[in-house]
C-alpha cells in the first residue's frame, strides 16, 4: 500500500489567471521548509503544464498532478537540503 502524504499548505487558485498561478505557487514554495509539500487548487487549463515546468524549473519536486472535473490538483514538494 502506498504512503498518503499530507499537504502542509493548500493553495486555492480557482478563479486566477496563468501566469498569476504560477508566480503565486513559486512565491509560496519559497516561503516553506525543506520536506514540506504545497497543494495547489486551480481551475486554470495552461496551469497542467506550466506549474510543474515552472517549480521543476526552480527545483522543486512536483509529486502529483490530478484532474478532477474542471479542477486540478498539483502536490509539490520542497526538497531536503544536503
Amino acid at each position: 500500500m502506498s504512503e498518503t502524504k499530507t499537504p502542509t499548505l493548500s493553495l486555492d487558485l480557482r478563479g486566477e489567471h496563468c501566469p498569476y498561478n504560477a508566480i503565486a505557487t513559486l512565491e509560496t514554495l519559497e516561503t516553506l521548509k525543506p520536506g514540506d509539500l504545497l497543494e495547489v487548487i486551480t481551475d486554470c487549463s495552461q496551469s497542467v503544464h506550466g506549474i510543474p515546468e515552472d517549480t521543476q524549473r526552480h527545483g522543486y519536486h512536483c509529486l502529483a498532478v490530478e484532474q478532477h472535473g474542471a479542477l486540478f490538483r498539483f502536490l509539490i514538494e520542497v526538497p531536503l537540503q544536503g
